[in-house]
Order: structure tokens, then sequence, then C-alpha cells
């Protein structure tokens, strides 16, 4: 929302596109936890970026992906996902959010 985008609009529960200067662009939405090893599994993605949030990492927990990056599933280490994110943020999750019920 920072970058000024317009007309959001979900695709579904995880994805999202929305406007530019006249671009469409698409983000899929991803929330997980790293596991003992300090890896993230990531999903098949089909939008343009991939947005993940990292629901046990303290700090900036939310990260902005290129979405080429993730054609396919995999699972990759934080060190990965720091050389290759656009930008980081933070995210503040409630109770309700991780849990069901």
């Amino acid at each position: 929302m920072e970058w000024g985008l317009r007309d959001v609009k979900f695709l579904s529960p995880f994805s999202f596109s929305a406007n530019k200067q006249g671009k469409t662009y698409t983000f899929g939405v991803l929330i997980t936890d790293y596991n003992d090893n300090m890896d993230v599994v990531l999903p098949v993605s089909h939008e343009q970026y991939l947005i993940v949030c990292i629901a046990n990492k303290k700090g900036d927990n939310c990260v902005l992906l290129d979405g080429g990056l993730c054609r396919s599933p995999k699972v990759v280490s934080m060190k990965w996902i720091g050389q290759n994110l656009k930008r980081k943020f933070y995210v503040r999750f409630t109770s309700d959010i991780l849990h069901d019920g």
C-alpha cells in the first residue's frame, strides 16, 4: 500500500491485485513459521510478488519476494530470504490469526 497502490482486489483468501500508474500487480500472501533449522517452506506462487509473513520471527517479520523465485515449491533458509528480498517490514499478529479458535 505504501507503494501508492490503488484499486485493490482480493483474488482469493491468499492473493490480491492492485494498480499503480496504469499497471496491475498481483501479490500472493503466505503466513508461516520458520522451522528448527531456520528454514521456510515456500509454496508455488503464480503471482508477480509473494509476501511472506514469518509469524515466529522477531523484528521485521514480513518480506516481499519476486514471485518468479517461487514458481516451484522449495525449502529456503533465512539467509536465502535475506539475499532475495525486495523489502522487509514488521506486522503484528494477534492470536486469533495464528490459531484456529
